[in-house]
C-alpha cells in the first residue's frame, strides 16, 4: 500500500511542492511546528533513509542544504535544524525546521503543532522557492 506520501508525489492527494526533481520532492509540512517547516522526501518508498542507494542519499541531503539556505533568506531565520524520521509514516524523510530563536530547545519550539491552512503554506512555498539558486 503507497504511502501518503507517494499518493502526495503521485498527485493523488493534494501536496504543497517546493521542489521536485526525478529522486526527490520536498514539501511543505501541513502539520507544522514552525513557519516554513519542510519535508524533503525520497520519491523511492523507503522506510529507512540508509538504506537508499548512495547517489539517492547524498542527492537528497544536497536538496535539504539548498532548501535550508532558501528558508533562512525567507524566513530570516537564525539556523535551519535538520531532523531524519520515518516513524510516523512509513516512507523515510528530512523535516527542515527554520528557527528563529535560539534561547528555547528545538523541542520547544516544534511543540505546537497544529494544521495550517493551505493559503499560508502555498505562500511559504511560494516564499522558499523564490530563494532557491
Amino acid at each position: 500500500m503507497a504511502s501518503i506520501f507517494t499518493k502526495i508525489i503521485n498527485r493523488e492527494i493534494p501536496g504543497h511542492f517546493v521542489y521536485e526533481d526525478d529522486i526527490c520532492v520536498v514539501l511543505m509540512d501541513k502539520f507544522p511546528g514552525v513557519k516554513g517547516q519542510t519535508l524533503v522526501i525520497p520519491k523511492e518508498e523507503v522506510d529507512y533513509l540508509f538504506d537508499l542507494d548512495d547517489k539517492s542519499y547524498v542527492h537528497i541531503l544536497g536538496v535539504a542544504k539548498r532548501v535550508a539556505k532558501a528558508s533562512d533568506d525567507a524566513f530570516a531565520t537564525l539556523r535551519t535544524c535538520v531532523v531524519i524520521e520515518g516513524f510516523e509514516v512509513p516512507h523515510a524523510h528530512i523535516r527542515l525546521y527554520p528557527i528563529t530563536d535560539t534561547t528555547e530547545s528545538l523541542a520547544k519550539q516544534i511543540s505546537n503543532i497544529a494544521e495550517k491552512d493551505d493559503e499560508t503554506l502555498a505562500l511559504e512555498a511560494e516564499e522558499i522557492r523564490n530563494h532557491l539558486s
